[in-house]
């Protein structure tokens, strides 16, 4: 099986370009042969949105979304988007298509605002963390922030996740001599500890390109079940990266550190309601 990474450099608020842009990469992944294919957070829109919010949002019935759709009976295709919804909040998602459906939708649970984020003021926060089936096994998508807090890759991981869907439009900090950003380096860390914890295959799929003065860093990368870096990309440049995934890996990684099979979730909730009064 293989899932393709498409590190892209969307067009700020221009949904239909960004649009023809992921036909044109996941018709390459087609070519390769992924059976899925994954975008960065906000692919579809570009991210210092403000108030571009409310014009370029997407609800699910969004006659701009048939080409993916349509595409979707091929590959599974994950897109970072603006939703809004029947009663018009307004979330940070990622649509998970496939088989010409929206088949599942994760909404960032935490929103940045401090610093250069201001994420909260135009768009509500989601409160779910679900896994779903995808054609490489049971996945889980989270959004950028949402990996800063252990809750939700827990979640994924009590929830027994194979794969973990990290969507990002992550700002580069820290230029570095060897060609990249000390935040992609962070991330890449974060990718080895998590992905060898939960025994899982990590994707971080992340932006390039320039924003209102952000530079986006780029470095998707593809970590394995034992925490090896199979797969990276450029900081700079519009990419497909291209894996094959290795049920045995995920198989073989549980059995040798068997941390969900002896996870006690009962434990963390008993004492959660302790803390929490």
């Amino acid at each position: 099986m293989r899932v393709s990474v498409a590190q892209v450099y969307p067009k700020l608020g221009d949904v239909e370009a960004n649009i023809e842009k992921t036909v044109a990469f996941v018709k390459e992944a087609i070519r390769e042969k992924s059976s899925l294919c994954i975008f960065p957070e906000l692919s579809l829109t570009g991210y210092t949105l403000q108030d571009l919010t409310f014009e370029v949002a997407m609800t699910r019935e969004d006659e701009r979304l048939i080409p993916l759709l349509e595409l979707s009976r091929e590959i599974g295709i994950i897109v970072g988007l603006i939703e809004e919804t029947e009663e018009n909040l307004f979330f940070n998602s990622a649509f998970y298509m496939k088989d010409g459906k929206i088949v599942h939708v994760h909404r960032k649970v935490y929103l940045p605002t401090y610093g250069m984020f201001d994420e909260a003021r135009f768009t509500g926060a989601g409160n779910k963390v679900e896994t779903f089936s995808s054609p490489v096994g049971k996945g889980c998508i989270l959004i950028c922030e949402d990996l800063w807090h252990f809750s939700t890759v827990y979640l994924a991981f009590i929830q027994g996740a194979k794969h973990i869907f990290a969507l990002s439009a992550s700002p580069g900090r820290g230029y570095r001599e060897e060609g990249m950003f000390g935040n992609a380096e962070v991330w890449m860390n974060m990718g080895e500890f998590y992905s060898r914890m939960t025994g899982s295959y990590f994707f971080f799929v992340n932006r390039v390109g320039t924003e209102d003065g952000f530079v986006f860093s780029g470095k998707s990368f593809v970590a394995d079940p034992y925490g090896n870096i199979v797969a990276e990309g450029s900081p700079f440049e519009e990419e497909l990266i291209t894996v094959e995934i290795k049920e045995s890996l995920i198989r073989s990684a549980r059995i040798n550190l068997p941390l969900l099979r002896d996870e006690k979730p009962e434990m963390v909730m008993n004492n959660l309601r302790r803390i929490l009064g």
